[in-house]
Protein backbone atom coordinates (compact mmCIF):
# COMPACT_ATOMS: atom_id res chain seq x y z
CA UNK A 1 0.00 0.00 0.00
CA UNK A 2 0.88 3.51 -1.40
CA UNK A 3 1.60 6.28 1.74
CA UNK A 4 2.16 9.31 -0.19
CA UNK A 5 -0.77 10.46 -1.93
CA UNK A 6 -0.88 11.28 -5.94
CA UNK A 7 -1.06 15.10 -4.87
CA UNK A 8 2.12 14.81 -3.02
CA UNK A 9 4.17 12.59 -5.33
CA UNK A 10 3.21 15.30 -8.28
CA UNK A 11 4.77 17.92 -6.49
CA UNK A 12 7.70 15.83 -5.65
CA UNK A 13 8.49 15.97 -9.31
CA UNK A 14 9.37 19.68 -9.32
CA UNK A 15 10.68 20.80 -13.01
CA UNK A 16 10.40 17.07 -14.55
CA UNK A 17 6.57 16.82 -14.28
CA UNK A 18 4.44 16.26 -16.97
CA UNK A 19 1.23 14.47 -18.13
CA UNK A 20 2.42 11.12 -18.53
CA UNK A 21 4.42 11.11 -15.25
CA UNK A 22 0.75 12.18 -13.70
CA UNK A 23 -0.76 9.79 -15.15
CA UNK A 24 1.64 6.53 -13.92
CA UNK A 25 1.21 7.99 -10.14
CA UNK A 26 -2.59 8.46 -10.12
CA UNK A 27 -2.95 4.25 -11.90
CA UNK A 28 0.02 2.75 -9.74
CA UNK A 29 -1.57 4.70 -6.32
CA UNK A 30 -5.36 3.63 -7.21
CA UNK A 31 -4.32 0.15 -7.81
CA UNK A 32 -2.02 -0.37 -5.06
CA UNK A 33 -4.37 0.80 -2.69
CA UNK A 34 -7.44 -1.43 -3.80
CA UNK A 35 -8.94 1.81 -4.80
CA UNK A 36 -10.80 0.88 -8.38
CA UNK A 37 -13.24 -1.68 -9.66
CA UNK A 38 -13.64 -3.41 -12.82
CA UNK A 39 -12.17 -3.39 -15.25
CA UNK A 40 -8.53 -3.94 -13.84
CA UNK A 41 -6.11 -2.81 -14.41
CA UNK A 42 -6.78 0.56 -14.80
CA UNK A 43 -3.91 1.52 -16.83
CA UNK A 44 -4.48 3.53 -20.06
CA UNK A 45 -8.34 3.89 -18.79
CA UNK A 46 -10.49 6.20 -17.33
CA UNK A 47 -10.19 4.61 -13.49
CA UNK A 48 -13.60 2.53 -12.58
CA UNK A 49 -12.92 4.11 -9.24
CA UNK A 50 -14.74 2.94 -5.73
CA UNK A 51 -17.21 5.80 -5.22
CA UNK A 52 -17.90 6.40 -8.37
CA UNK A 53 -21.83 5.61 -8.38
CA UNK A 54 -21.92 8.20 -5.13
CA UNK A 55 -20.13 10.83 -7.37
CA UNK A 56 -23.23 10.22 -9.54
CA UNK A 57 -25.67 10.67 -7.24
CA UNK A 58 -24.20 13.94 -6.05
CA UNK A 59 -24.23 15.71 -9.89
CA UNK A 60 -28.34 14.98 -9.63
CA UNK A 61 -28.37 18.29 -6.89
CA UNK A 62 -26.78 20.34 -9.19
CA UNK A 63 -29.41 23.06 -10.74
CA UNK A 64 -27.10 22.95 -14.00
CA UNK A 65 -28.31 19.18 -14.27
CA UNK A 66 -31.92 19.88 -13.34
CA UNK A 67 -32.38 22.56 -15.83
CA UNK A 68 -30.48 20.74 -18.57
CA UNK A 69 -32.65 18.69 -20.98
CA UNK A 70 -29.90 17.26 -23.40
CA UNK A 71 -26.45 15.44 -21.63
CA UNK A 72 -23.89 14.51 -23.33
CA UNK A 73 -21.74 11.14 -21.16
CA UNK A 74 -18.87 9.54 -21.73
CA UNK A 75 -19.02 5.90 -22.53
CA UNK A 76 -16.65 4.63 -19.59
CA UNK A 77 -17.53 2.31 -17.05
CA UNK A 78 -17.07 4.64 -13.91
CA UNK A 79 -20.08 7.02 -15.41
CA UNK A 80 -22.42 4.09 -15.67
CA UNK A 81 -24.62 5.02 -12.96
CA UNK A 82 -24.59 9.08 -14.20
CA UNK A 83 -26.13 7.66 -17.50
CA UNK A 84 -28.77 5.54 -16.03
CA UNK A 85 -29.32 8.68 -13.28
CA UNK A 86 -30.11 10.65 -16.47
CA UNK A 87 -32.45 7.90 -18.27
CA UNK A 88 -34.46 7.81 -14.53
CA UNK A 89 -34.76 11.83 -14.73
CA UNK A 90 -36.33 11.46 -18.40
CA UNK A 91 -33.87 13.72 -19.41
CA UNK A 92 -32.35 13.04 -23.06
CA UNK A 93 -28.93 10.78 -23.15
CA UNK A 94 -26.41 11.03 -25.52
CA UNK A 95 -23.19 8.40 -25.73
CA UNK A 96 -20.25 8.75 -28.34
CA UNK A 97 -19.73 5.93 -30.05
CA UNK A 98 -16.89 4.06 -28.05
CA UNK A 99 -13.32 5.69 -30.08
CA UNK A 100 -15.46 7.12 -32.62
CA UNK A 101 -15.23 3.90 -34.93
CA UNK A 102 -18.65 4.20 -36.78
CA UNK A 103 -19.93 7.68 -35.91
CA UNK A 104 -20.30 10.46 -33.75
CA UNK A 105 -22.83 10.16 -31.04
CA UNK A 106 -25.67 7.64 -29.80
CA UNK A 107 -29.16 8.72 -28.73
CA UNK A 108 -30.74 6.34 -26.38
CA UNK A 109 -33.93 4.91 -26.93
CA UNK A 110 -35.40 3.14 -23.82
CA UNK A 111 -38.25 0.36 -24.57
CA UNK A 112 -41.84 1.95 -23.86
CA UNK A 113 -43.09 1.33 -20.32
CA UNK A 114 -39.76 -0.15 -18.90
CA UNK A 115 -38.64 0.04 -15.62
CA UNK A 116 -35.42 0.52 -13.62
CA UNK A 117 -33.64 -3.22 -14.49
CA UNK A 118 -34.40 -2.48 -18.22
CA UNK A 119 -33.04 1.65 -17.53
CA UNK A 120 -29.66 0.23 -15.98
CA UNK A 121 -28.92 -2.42 -19.07
CA UNK A 122 -29.94 0.74 -21.57
CA UNK A 123 -27.29 2.57 -19.84
CA UNK A 124 -23.94 -0.12 -20.00
CA UNK A 125 -21.91 -0.56 -23.06
CA UNK A 126 -24.47 -3.19 -24.24
CA UNK A 127 -27.45 -1.03 -23.61
CA UNK A 128 -26.21 2.00 -25.77
CA UNK A 129 -25.51 -0.84 -28.77
CA UNK A 130 -29.31 -2.22 -28.66
CA UNK A 131 -31.31 0.90 -27.55
CA UNK A 132 -29.88 3.79 -29.26
CA UNK A 133 -30.14 6.24 -33.25
CA UNK A 134 -27.08 7.05 -34.54
CA UNK A 135 -26.65 11.34 -34.57
CA UNK A 136 -24.84 12.10 -37.15
CA UNK A 137 -22.87 15.64 -37.97
CA UNK A 138 -26.22 16.91 -39.98
CA UNK A 139 -28.15 16.58 -37.17
CA UNK A 140 -29.45 19.97 -35.10
CA UNK A 141 -29.10 19.54 -31.44
CA UNK A 142 -28.74 21.68 -28.46
CA UNK A 143 -26.35 19.72 -25.80
CA UNK A 144 -26.75 21.82 -22.42
CA UNK A 145 -24.61 19.40 -19.91
CA UNK A 146 -21.34 17.21 -20.55
CA UNK A 147 -20.03 14.79 -18.41
CA UNK A 148 -16.82 13.59 -18.96
CA UNK A 149 -13.86 11.04 -17.03
CA UNK A 150 -10.71 12.05 -15.95
CA UNK A 151 -7.43 10.70 -14.82
CA UNK A 152 -6.25 13.64 -13.26
CA UNK A 153 -7.63 17.16 -12.15
CA UNK A 154 -6.91 20.34 -10.68
CA UNK A 155 -9.09 22.57 -8.48
CA UNK A 156 -9.16 25.19 -11.35
CA UNK A 157 -10.52 23.05 -13.88
CA UNK A 158 -7.49 21.77 -15.63
CA UNK A 159 -8.00 18.27 -16.53
CA UNK A 160 -6.05 14.92 -17.84
CA UNK A 161 -7.25 12.48 -19.72
CA UNK A 162 -6.04 8.76 -20.66
CA UNK A 163 -3.56 10.63 -23.26
CA UNK A 164 -5.80 9.13 -26.47
CA UNK A 165 -8.01 12.62 -27.07
CA UNK A 166 -10.67 11.32 -27.55
CA UNK A 167 -12.73 13.34 -25.43
CA UNK A 168 -11.26 16.70 -26.37
CA UNK A 169 -11.85 15.64 -30.01
CA UNK A 170 -15.84 14.93 -28.81
CA UNK A 171 -16.25 18.22 -27.36
CA UNK A 172 -14.56 20.13 -30.59
CA UNK A 173 -16.80 18.14 -33.06
CA UNK A 174 -19.68 19.33 -31.30
CA UNK A 175 -18.54 22.95 -31.15
CA UNK A 176 -17.78 22.38 -34.95
CA UNK A 177 -21.51 21.13 -35.39
CA UNK A 178 -23.22 24.10 -32.93
CA UNK A 179 -24.10 21.72 -30.35
CA UNK A 180 -22.50 23.55 -27.53
CA UNK A 181 -20.64 27.08 -26.97
CA UNK A 182 -18.13 28.36 -24.81
CA UNK A 183 -21.06 28.48 -21.89
CA UNK A 184 -22.25 24.74 -22.13
CA UNK A 185 -21.00 23.60 -18.57
CA UNK A 186 -18.89 20.54 -18.64
CA UNK A 187 -18.11 18.14 -15.32
CA UNK A 188 -15.94 15.37 -14.23
CA UNK A 189 -16.42 12.37 -11.75
CA UNK A 190 -13.52 11.24 -10.20
CA UNK A 191 -12.33 9.97 -6.74
CA UNK A 192 -10.74 12.70 -4.23
CA UNK A 193 -7.05 11.15 -4.42
CA UNK A 194 -7.40 11.79 -8.55
CA UNK A 195 -7.41 16.05 -7.33
CA UNK A 196 -4.15 16.88 -7.82
CA UNK A 197 -2.05 20.07 -8.21
CA UNK A 198 -0.12 20.61 -11.41
CA UNK A 199 1.29 23.80 -13.86
CA UNK A 200 -0.75 25.43 -16.45
CA UNK A 201 1.87 24.62 -18.79
CA UNK A 202 1.37 21.41 -19.36
CA UNK A 203 -2.72 21.90 -21.08
CA UNK A 204 -2.35 22.45 -24.86
CA UNK A 205 -4.95 23.95 -27.10
CA UNK A 206 -6.91 21.55 -27.80
CA UNK A 207 -7.41 20.20 -24.27
CA UNK A 208 -10.82 20.79 -22.42
CA UNK A 209 -11.52 22.33 -19.25
CA UNK A 210 -13.65 21.21 -16.48
CA UNK A 211 -16.32 23.64 -14.15
CA UNK A 212 -16.92 21.19 -11.59
CA UNK A 213 -15.65 18.57 -9.94
CA UNK A 214 -17.67 16.08 -8.18
CA UNK A 215 -16.12 13.34 -5.71
CA UNK A 216 -17.50 10.78 -3.49
CA UNK A 217 -17.34 13.42 -0.84
CA UNK A 218 -17.32 16.89 -2.46
CA UNK A 219 -18.56 19.25 -4.98
CA UNK A 220 -16.00 21.31 -6.59
CA UNK A 221 -17.02 24.24 -8.37
CA UNK A 222 -14.13 25.77 -10.98
CA UNK A 223 -13.83 29.31 -11.07
CA UNK A 224 -11.88 28.07 -14.71
CA UNK A 225 -10.14 31.49 -16.73
CA UNK A 226 -8.48 29.44 -19.39
CA UNK A 227 -11.50 28.92 -22.57
CA UNK A 228 -11.82 25.50 -24.70
CA UNK A 229 -11.23 24.74 -27.97
CA UNK A 230 -13.35 26.67 -30.70
CA UNK A 231 -13.36 23.74 -33.01
CA UNK A 232 -11.29 20.69 -34.32
CA UNK A 233 -7.45 22.26 -34.42
CA UNK A 234 -6.06 20.39 -37.78
CA UNK A 235 -2.57 20.96 -36.95
CA UNK A 236 -2.89 18.92 -34.20
CA UNK A 237 -4.35 15.67 -35.86
CA UNK A 238 -2.14 13.17 -37.50
CA UNK A 239 -2.99 11.29 -40.87
CA UNK A 240 -2.93 7.39 -39.27
CA UNK A 241 -6.16 9.78 -36.85
CA UNK A 242 -7.32 10.75 -39.46
CA UNK A 243 -7.49 6.95 -41.55
CA UNK A 244 -9.08 5.56 -37.72
CA UNK A 245 -11.78 7.91 -37.21
CA UNK A 246 -14.02 7.80 -40.13
CA UNK A 247 -16.46 10.93 -38.87
CA UNK A 248 -13.14 13.08 -38.66
CA UNK A 249 -12.48 12.21 -42.42
CA UNK A 250 -16.09 13.49 -43.05
CA UNK A 251 -15.68 16.94 -40.86
CA UNK A 252 -12.43 17.69 -42.69
CA UNK A 253 -14.56 17.01 -46.06
CA UNK A 254 -17.01 19.48 -44.69
CA UNK A 255 -14.37 22.19 -43.78
CA UNK A 256 -12.30 22.02 -46.38
CA UNK A 257 -15.27 22.56 -48.95
CA UNK A 258 -16.06 25.76 -46.49
CA UNK A 259 -12.54 27.14 -47.46
CA UNK A 260 -10.95 26.58 -43.91
CA UNK A 261 -7.31 25.54 -43.25
CA UNK A 262 -7.33 21.75 -42.78
CA UNK A 263 -3.38 21.36 -42.91
CA UNK A 264 -2.83 18.42 -40.68
CA UNK A 265 0.07 17.85 -38.01
CA UNK A 266 3.81 17.99 -39.59
CA UNK A 267 2.45 20.05 -42.51
CA UNK A 268 1.06 17.03 -43.99
CA UNK A 269 -2.06 17.40 -46.89
CA UNK A 270 -5.47 15.68 -46.12
CA UNK A 271 -5.73 12.82 -48.26
CA UNK A 272 -7.94 11.81 -50.72
CA UNK A 273 -11.40 11.82 -49.06
CA UNK A 274 -13.28 8.20 -50.20
CA UNK A 275 -16.74 7.88 -50.48
CA UNK A 276 -18.77 6.79 -47.67
CA UNK A 277 -18.83 3.01 -49.03
CA UNK A 278 -15.58 2.72 -49.78
CA UNK A 279 -14.67 4.50 -46.23
CA UNK A 280 -16.27 1.76 -44.87
CA UNK A 281 -14.70 -0.74 -46.75
CA UNK A 282 -11.36 0.16 -45.85
CA UNK A 283 -12.12 -0.02 -42.46
CA UNK A 284 -13.14 -2.93 -42.29
CA UNK A 285 -9.90 -4.17 -44.06
CA UNK A 286 -8.24 -2.13 -41.56
CA UNK A 287 -9.91 -3.80 -38.55
CA UNK A 288 -9.86 -7.78 -39.50
CA UNK A 289 -6.97 -8.08 -42.22
CA UNK A 290 -6.56 -11.51 -44.18
CA UNK A 291 -5.29 -14.71 -41.77
CA UNK A 292 -1.83 -14.77 -44.27
CA UNK A 293 -1.43 -11.14 -44.26
CA UNK A 294 -1.04 -11.19 -40.63
CA UNK A 295 2.27 -13.26 -40.08
CA UNK A 296 3.90 -13.31 -43.57
CA UNK A 297 3.95 -9.62 -44.23
CA UNK A 298 1.56 -9.44 -47.48
CA UNK A 299 -0.73 -11.44 -50.10
CA UNK A 300 0.71 -14.66 -51.13
CA UNK A 301 1.73 -13.83 -54.91
CA UNK A 302 1.21 -16.72 -57.61
CA UNK A 303 3.90 -18.96 -59.26
CA UNK A 304 5.53 -17.97 -62.35
CA UNK A 305 6.03 -14.44 -62.25
CA UNK A 306 8.87 -13.75 -63.54
CA UNK A 307 8.42 -11.79 -66.65
CA UNK A 308 9.76 -13.76 -70.00
CA UNK A 309 12.68 -12.22 -71.95
CA UNK A 310 12.95 -12.40 -75.43
CA UNK A 311 15.88 -14.66 -76.28
CA UNK A 312 16.97 -12.98 -79.56
CA UNK A 313 16.86 -9.72 -77.76
CA UNK A 314 20.57 -10.16 -76.51
CA UNK A 315 21.81 -10.74 -79.69
CA UNK A 316 20.62 -7.11 -81.36
CA UNK A 317 23.22 -5.08 -82.57
CA UNK A 318 21.68 -2.12 -81.15
CA UNK A 319 20.24 -2.95 -77.94
CA UNK A 320 17.01 -2.51 -78.20
CA UNK A 321 15.70 -5.65 -78.36
CA UNK A 322 13.26 -7.06 -80.72
CA UNK A 323 12.94 -5.36 -84.05
CA UNK A 324 11.52 -7.79 -86.33
CA UNK A 325 8.62 -7.76 -88.58
CA UNK A 326 5.10 -8.62 -86.31
CA UNK A 327 4.22 -11.40 -89.05
CA UNK A 328 7.62 -13.09 -88.35
CA UNK A 329 7.35 -12.85 -84.52
CA UNK A 330 4.24 -14.44 -84.92
CA UNK A 331 5.70 -17.09 -86.90
CA UNK A 332 8.24 -17.81 -84.98
CA UNK A 333 6.19 -17.73 -81.50
CA UNK A 334 3.93 -20.12 -82.95
CA UNK A 335 6.89 -22.77 -84.08
CA UNK A 336 8.13 -22.51 -80.76
CA UNK A 337 4.83 -22.98 -79.22
CA UNK A 338 4.40 -25.80 -81.23
CA UNK A 339 8.10 -27.50 -80.39
CA UNK A 340 8.30 -26.49 -76.63
CA UNK A 341 4.48 -26.56 -74.87
CA UNK A 342 3.52 -24.06 -72.12
CA UNK A 343 4.53 -25.37 -68.99
CA UNK A 344 1.27 -25.07 -66.80
CA UNK A 345 0.71 -24.58 -62.97
CA UNK A 346 0.81 -27.54 -61.25
CA UNK A 347 -2.20 -28.13 -58.21
CA UNK A 348 0.10 -28.20 -54.98
CA UNK A 349 0.30 -31.71 -53.83
CA UNK A 350 -0.82 -32.95 -50.52
CA UNK A 351 1.59 -33.62 -47.95
CA UNK A 352 -0.40 -35.53 -45.99
CA UNK A 353 -2.00 -38.57 -47.55
CA UNK A 354 -4.11 -41.23 -46.61
CA UNK A 355 -2.74 -44.35 -45.51
CA UNK A 356 -4.31 -47.42 -46.91
CA UNK A 357 -4.24 -50.26 -44.82
CA UNK A 358 -2.26 -53.27 -45.76
CA UNK A 359 -4.05 -56.58 -45.72
CA UNK A 360 -4.00 -59.99 -47.70
CA UNK A 361 -6.64 -59.47 -49.57
CA UNK A 362 -5.65 -55.57 -50.35
CA UNK A 363 -2.42 -57.26 -51.36
CA UNK A 364 -3.13 -60.04 -53.85
CA UNK A 365 -6.20 -57.30 -55.41
CA UNK A 366 -3.53 -54.57 -55.48
CA UNK A 367 -2.42 -53.74 -59.32
CA UNK A 368 1.13 -53.40 -60.62
CA UNK A 369 2.06 -49.52 -60.87
CA UNK A 370 3.91 -47.81 -63.04
CA UNK A 371 7.93 -46.36 -62.64
CA UNK A 372 9.46 -46.57 -59.26
CA UNK A 373 6.45 -46.21 -57.03
CA UNK A 374 5.24 -49.67 -58.78
CA UNK A 375 9.07 -51.21 -57.98
CA UNK A 376 8.58 -49.99 -54.44
CA UNK A 377 5.13 -51.12 -53.62
CA UNK A 378 5.36 -54.56 -55.28
CA UNK A 379 4.15 -57.32 -52.78
CA UNK A 380 6.35 -59.64 -51.25
CA UNK A 381 5.44 -63.08 -53.19
CA UNK A 382 6.66 -60.99 -56.63
CA UNK A 383 9.92 -60.11 -54.87
CA UNK A 384 10.69 -63.47 -53.86
CA UNK A 385 9.44 -65.47 -57.20
CA UNK A 386 11.64 -63.07 -59.02
CA UNK A 387 14.64 -63.33 -57.29
CA UNK A 388 14.30 -67.26 -56.86
CA UNK A 389 14.96 -67.72 -60.57
CA UNK A 390 17.66 -70.35 -61.00
CA UNK A 391 20.52 -69.08 -63.26
CA UNK A 392 21.43 -65.71 -61.44
CA UNK A 393 23.95 -65.31 -59.43
CA UNK A 394 25.95 -62.93 -57.09
CA UNK A 395 24.07 -59.58 -56.80
CA UNK A 396 20.99 -60.33 -58.57
CA UNK A 397 20.44 -63.58 -56.76
CA UNK A 398 20.02 -61.37 -53.70
CA UNK A 399 16.40 -60.47 -53.03
CA UNK A 400 15.80 -56.89 -53.92
CA UNK A 401 15.22 -54.34 -50.91
CA UNK A 402 12.20 -53.14 -50.26
CA UNK A 403 11.23 -49.98 -48.83
CA UNK A 404 9.69 -50.38 -45.07
CA UNK A 405 6.15 -49.23 -45.22
CA UNK A 406 5.60 -46.55 -41.90
CA UNK A 407 3.89 -47.71 -38.86
CA UNK A 408 0.05 -47.61 -38.89
CA UNK A 409 -1.61 -46.27 -36.08
CA UNK A 410 -3.80 -48.46 -34.96
CA UNK A 411 -6.97 -46.41 -33.52
CA UNK A 412 -8.68 -49.27 -31.09
CA UNK A 413 -7.25 -51.84 -29.17
CA UNK A 414 -8.20 -55.99 -30.00
CA UNK A 415 -10.20 -57.48 -27.28
CA UNK A 416 -8.22 -59.96 -25.07
CA UNK A 417 -11.75 -62.07 -24.37
CA UNK A 418 -11.71 -63.77 -28.10
CA UNK A 419 -12.28 -67.21 -29.78
CA UNK A 420 -9.49 -68.32 -31.74
CA UNK A 421 -11.54 -67.20 -34.79
CA UNK A 422 -11.62 -63.72 -33.98
CA UNK A 423 -7.80 -63.57 -33.37
CA UNK A 424 -6.89 -64.71 -37.72
CA UNK A 425 -9.45 -61.74 -38.14
CA UNK A 426 -7.14 -59.51 -36.13
CA UNK A 427 -4.15 -60.64 -37.89
CA UNK A 428 -5.75 -59.45 -40.96
CA UNK A 429 -6.83 -55.97 -39.72
CA UNK A 430 -10.15 -56.24 -40.10
CA UNK A 431 -11.96 -56.47 -37.15
CA UNK A 432 -11.45 -54.07 -33.72
CA UNK A 433 -13.66 -53.57 -30.80
CA UNK A 434 -13.49 -50.36 -29.41
CA UNK A 435 -11.31 -49.67 -25.97
CA UNK A 436 -13.36 -50.09 -23.14
CA UNK A 437 -12.83 -48.07 -19.78
CA UNK A 438 -11.69 -50.07 -16.74
CA UNK A 439 -12.45 -49.51 -13.24
CA UNK A 440 -15.39 -47.55 -11.23
CA UNK A 441 -16.96 -44.66 -13.26
CA UNK A 442 -14.68 -41.38 -12.01
CA UNK A 443 -16.40 -39.12 -9.58
CA UNK A 444 -17.51 -35.64 -11.12
CA UNK A 445 -16.44 -32.57 -10.23
CA UNK A 446 -19.25 -30.78 -8.01
CA UNK A 447 -20.87 -28.01 -9.63
CA UNK A 448 -23.59 -25.75 -9.44
CA UNK A 449 -25.40 -23.76 -12.39
CA UNK A 450 -26.33 -20.63 -12.40
CA UNK A 451 -28.95 -19.93 -15.39
CA UNK A 452 -31.19 -16.72 -16.17
CA UNK A 453 -27.91 -14.38 -16.22
CA UNK A 454 -28.75 -10.96 -17.33
CA UNK A 455 -26.34 -10.51 -20.57
CA UNK A 456 -25.45 -7.32 -18.63
CA UNK A 457 -24.23 -8.94 -16.07
CA UNK A 458 -20.12 -9.36 -15.77
CA UNK A 459 -18.54 -11.97 -14.43
CA UNK A 460 -16.50 -10.03 -11.98
CA UNK A 461 -20.10 -8.93 -10.57
CA UNK A 462 -20.95 -12.07 -10.23
CA UNK A 463 -17.77 -13.26 -8.03
CA UNK A 464 -18.45 -10.22 -6.01
CA UNK A 465 -22.17 -11.12 -5.63
CA UNK A 466 -21.69 -15.05 -4.63
CA UNK A 467 -18.29 -13.30 -2.30
CA UNK A 468 -20.48 -11.17 -0.21
CA UNK A 469 -23.07 -14.71 0.30
CA UNK A 470 -19.83 -16.24 1.70
CA UNK A 471 -19.50 -18.65 -0.96
CA UNK A 472 -15.86 -19.15 -2.58
CA UNK A 473 -16.08 -21.94 -5.64
CA UNK A 474 -12.49 -23.10 -6.78
CA UNK A 475 -13.71 -22.43 -10.33
CA UNK A 476 -16.16 -20.32 -12.19
CA UNK A 477 -16.86 -21.18 -15.85
CA UNK A 478 -18.48 -17.94 -17.25
CA UNK A 479 -20.22 -18.50 -20.26
CA UNK A 480 -22.19 -14.70 -20.64
CA UNK A 481 -23.25 -15.61 -24.19
CA UNK A 482 -25.90 -18.35 -22.97
CA UNK A 483 -26.59 -16.35 -19.74
CA UNK A 484 -25.37 -19.25 -17.63
CA UNK A 485 -22.52 -19.85 -15.27
CA UNK A 486 -20.86 -23.06 -13.33
CA UNK A 487 -19.48 -23.12 -9.56
CA UNK A 488 -17.05 -25.83 -9.35
CA UNK A 489 -16.05 -26.65 -5.82
CA UNK A 490 -13.75 -29.18 -4.78
CA UNK A 491 -15.80 -31.27 -2.17
CA UNK A 492 -19.49 -32.48 -2.17
CA UNK A 493 -20.71 -31.06 1.16
CA UNK A 494 -18.91 -27.46 0.17
CA UNK A 495 -21.24 -27.51 -3.04
CA UNK A 496 -24.22 -28.90 -1.03
CA UNK A 497 -23.68 -25.76 1.49
CA UNK A 498 -23.33 -23.29 -1.12
CA UNK A 499 -26.58 -24.78 -3.30
CA UNK A 500 -28.33 -24.18 0.32
CA UNK A 501 -26.97 -20.35 0.57
CA UNK A 502 -27.70 -19.46 -3.22
CA UNK A 503 -31.11 -21.23 -3.42
CA UNK A 504 -32.96 -17.38 -3.36
CA UNK A 505 -30.06 -15.48 -5.11
CA UNK A 506 -30.87 -12.29 -6.56
CA UNK A 507 -28.71 -9.76 -9.17
CA UNK A 508 -30.02 -6.51 -10.32
CA UNK A 509 -33.51 -7.85 -9.06
CA UNK A 510 -33.95 -11.00 -10.86
CA UNK A 511 -33.94 -14.13 -9.76
CA UNK A 512 -31.29 -16.31 -10.91
CA UNK A 513 -32.04 -20.67 -11.48
CA UNK A 514 -29.43 -22.24 -8.94
CA UNK A 515 -29.30 -26.09 -9.54
CA UNK A 516 -26.86 -28.72 -9.34
CA UNK A 517 -25.30 -29.53 -12.10
CA UNK A 518 -26.78 -33.25 -14.40
CA UNK A 519 -24.13 -34.98 -13.71
CA UNK A 520 -23.51 -34.65 -9.98
CA UNK A 521 -27.39 -35.50 -9.94
CA UNK A 522 -26.92 -38.46 -11.54
CA UNK A 523 -23.86 -39.73 -9.54
CA UNK A 524 -25.87 -39.28 -6.71
CA UNK A 525 -28.46 -41.12 -7.84
CA UNK A 526 -26.68 -43.85 -8.55
CA UNK A 527 -24.96 -43.74 -5.64
CA UNK A 528 -27.81 -43.99 -3.95
CA UNK A 529 -29.34 -47.06 -5.76
CA UNK A 530 -26.18 -48.59 -4.91
CA UNK A 531 -26.50 -48.02 -1.18
CA UNK A 532 -29.98 -49.52 -1.38
CA UNK A 533 -29.53 -52.28 -3.13
CA UNK A 534 -26.62 -53.28 -0.36
CA UNK A 535 -28.67 -52.63 2.15
CA UNK A 536 -31.49 -55.14 0.71
CA UNK A 537 -28.70 -57.50 0.30
CA UNK A 538 -27.69 -57.40 3.52
CA UNK A 539 -31.06 -57.98 4.84
CA UNK A 540 -31.58 -60.85 2.63
CA UNK A 541 -28.51 -62.54 3.98
CA UNK A 542 -29.71 -65.43 6.68
CA UNK A 543 -28.19 -65.31 10.25
CA UNK A 544 -26.03 -68.28 11.17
Amino acid sequence: MSTKTPAESVSELGAEVNKGAIRQIVWDYIEKNDLVEFPRPCYRRIPNVKGAATAAEKMISLDEFKKAQTVKINPDKPQENARFLTLEADKTLLVPTPRLRTGLFNKIVPPEGCNKDILRICATTQGVREHSEPIGLDTKIKVDLVVIGSVAVTKTGLRIGKGEGYADMEYAMMRSMEAVDENTVIITTVHDCQVVDFPESLIEDHDVVVDYIITPTEIIKCNRTRKNPAGIIWSKITPEKLRRVPILRKLLKCEEAEGKDVTLKEGASPPEIKTEDEGEESDRQYQRRPFYRRFRGGPRRPYNRRPRRDRNSENDTDGKGDIRDESEREAKSGDEENQRPRRQQQPRRRRFRRRRRNTSENKENEEPRSGDEGRNRRSVGESDGADNDEGKSGDEGKPRQRRRPPPQRRRFRPNNRRSEGDENEDQQGQSYSPRRRRGPPRTPIPTIFVGSVQRSVRVSELKSKIREKNVNPLRVIWNGAKCYALLQFPKMNEMEAAFDTLHDFEMNGKKLKIEISNRVKQYIDEQDKGDGQAQVACEDQPEN
